[in-house]
């Protein structure tokens, strides 16, 4: 077969949302059945692929001259650490098609991990380098970055998301459970007013760990336990709680309710409210209504 050229751009070209995500990039890369050469330069990048379908035999040089064989399959991630240059030759495995999602973390949110958590030691993130290795977690956390960049998510989404990846690679391999703690009820309640009379702003990871004058690191963690959801969610769920009371209550168009509430457009509003209430907020006005 003729080999094919592989190159995704550096880093890879963001899609259009109302809101581009500064602390990581995503991007589905789909490669048809054959041969694959690929080539990446050397970028400040942390990078992720993620293999969501498909499988693929293929030899790897990450920059050291020396050539690795190993086998990719669904719930597989490959790491590459930041300065590396990478070729590759893949040969596809079955009918395919080859679907990854490549993930871009900035090197600072590892500094900063290390930073903000105690008795850490500074990151290695060369040593953090893989070919192919099962890890559920980062798989299932791509393909929920793809749905939320191409719903609108803003920020908040991208911030958790970078930090909790963040945390994942640099977690010792063989921790013991983590101590149960969580926010107190002092501090859930500072959150939670600060969030709903920020509803209609764009909220930042850094703004509510500053209202409980924690490290990003540690309120995500402490905030997480306490909820079960990650700022994002809790967030999302007040909103659609005020859109619901502005709908059922109000004659505001709906729009404007959407934008009221903190939802980047009519679109991301719609569909974020079906997904958690069942119904459009067009429906769901005219249902509690009694008009259908």
């Amino acid at each position: 077969m003729t080999p094919a050229r592989y190159e995704p751009s550096e880093p890879p070209p963001p899609r259009k949302h109302p809101v581009p995500w500064r602390a990581l990039s995503v991007a589905r890369r789909i490669v048809a059945p054959g041969v694959v050469d690929w080539e990446q330069p050397p970028s400040d990048w942390f990078r992720i692929v993620a293999h969501l379908r498909g499988t693929a035999r293929f030899e790897a040089d990450t920059g050291d001259g020396r050539w690795r064989s190993a086998s990719c399959a669904p719930g597989d991630a490959c790491l590459v650490p930041p300065g590396r240059r990478v070729r590759l030759r893949s040969r596809l495995l079955g009918p395919g098609p080859l679907e990854t999602v490549h993930i871009l973390l900035p090197a600072d949110v590892f500094e900063r991990h290390t930073a903000e958590v105690p008795d850490s030691r500074p990151a290695d993130l060369q040593s953090l380098e893989r070919l192919a290795e099962q890890d559920p977690l980062i798989t299932s956390m791509a393909a929920a970055l793809l749905r939320a960049r191409d719903a609108g998510a803003g920020q908040l989404y991208a911030d958790s998301a970078a930090e909790y990846l963040a945390a994942h690679l640099l977690a010792p391999p063989h921790s013991g459970p983590a101590e149960p703690h969580a926010l107190g009820t002092r501090q859930m309640d500072t959150v939670t007013a600060y969030m709903r009379a920020h509803l209609h702003d764009r909220i930042g990871l850094d703004d509510l760990a500053r209202e409980v004058a924690m490290s990003r690191f540690h309120f995500l963690r402490l905030f997480s336990t306490a909820t079960g959801q990650t700022p994002h969610q809790f967030l999302t769920g007040l909103r659609i709680e005020a859109a619901r009371r502005l709908l059922e209550a109000g004659d505001e168009p709906v729009g404007r309710i959407g934008l009221l509430c903190g939802f980047s457009t009519a679109s991301h509003f719609t569909t974020v409210f079906r997904r958690h209430v069942g119904h459009t907020p067009t429906d769901y006005r005219r249902l509690r209504r009694g008009h259908g």
